[in-house]
């Protein structure tokens, strides 16, 4: 269906390198090249915005955990302008994690597994960001990872993620709904943890009560319909 589409923006875009076909549809369910780059630079924007309005002036160690073939963090730097940005990115695809290094230069990429910990020393970022990875973690998975990104950003650093809220209710069978609407993690499991077809469902009240405890919650975007997002932002601060 989007052959015809994908040479054309191949031909029109011929610095824009775009991945295997396989490997963008495993992370993005998608094969269509004009929106992988469009949501890309347009989630990037996002992330850039955030960063911006919650860290003061200078340098930046950013970290997106979960980034696939490349299509937000290649575009960050751009929303970023005027300061020096130091980018990484972890993925527990090993194909995903070798085609970036190969063609996406200016960024280190690095391995990790479906648990922790992260290929990074502790306390060593600003930000650490993950688009659409908890919407595909067990409620176990939720627990480590977060702690697990709190451990690698710095005191006062952020840690943004996203997650399936109220927009996505009505995804959910009706006992799934109540389960929901109880203020529990809705999580339809399988197959293997971490995949696409393997989704969580997270409750605001959830989000704050379990994850996010002990941290400052500065900011919750329910689906930010600007950015053509469905899923909810939520932007939280280490406490020392």
């Amino acid at each position: 269906r989007t052959r015809r589409a994908n040479r054309r923006f191949v031909a029109e875009h011929p610095d824009f390198p775009v991945p295997p076909p396989a490997l963008a549809f495993d992370a993005c369910n998608h094969t269509n090249w004009q929106v992988y780059h469009d949501s890309g630079a347009l989630h990037a924007r996002l992330v850039g915005e955030l960063i911006e309005k919650y860290l003061p002036a200078g340098p930046l160690k950013i970290c997106e955990w979960g980034c696939g073939p490349g299509r937000v963090i290649r575009h960050l730097r751009s929303g970023l302008a005027g300061r020096t940005v130091e980018l990484f990115g972890t993925d527990y695809n090993s194909r995903s994690v070798a085609w970036c290094r190969e063609h996406l230069p200016g960024i280190e990429f690095r391995g990790n597994g479906p648990g922790p910990p992260l290929p990074l020393e502790s306390g060593s970022l600003d930000a650490l960001y993950a688009l659409s990875v908890f919407t595909h973690l067990s409620a176990e998975g939720h627990r480590q990872w977060i702690a697990e990104g709190f451990r690698v950003v710095r005191n006062s650093g952020l840690v943004i993620f996203t997650t399936h809220g109220d927009a996505c209710l009505d995804r959910l069978l009706p006992g799934e709904q109540c389960q929901y609407r109880s203020g529990e993690l809705v999580v339809r499991g399988g197959v293997a943890e971490g995949s696409k077809c393997f989704v969580a469902y997270h409750p605001p009240d959830y989000v704050r009560r379990e994850l996010l405890r002990g941290a400052s919650v500065l900011a919750h975007l329910p689906s930010p319909a600007a950015y053509q997002m469905i899923q909810d932002v939520w932007v939280a601060r280490k406490s020392p």
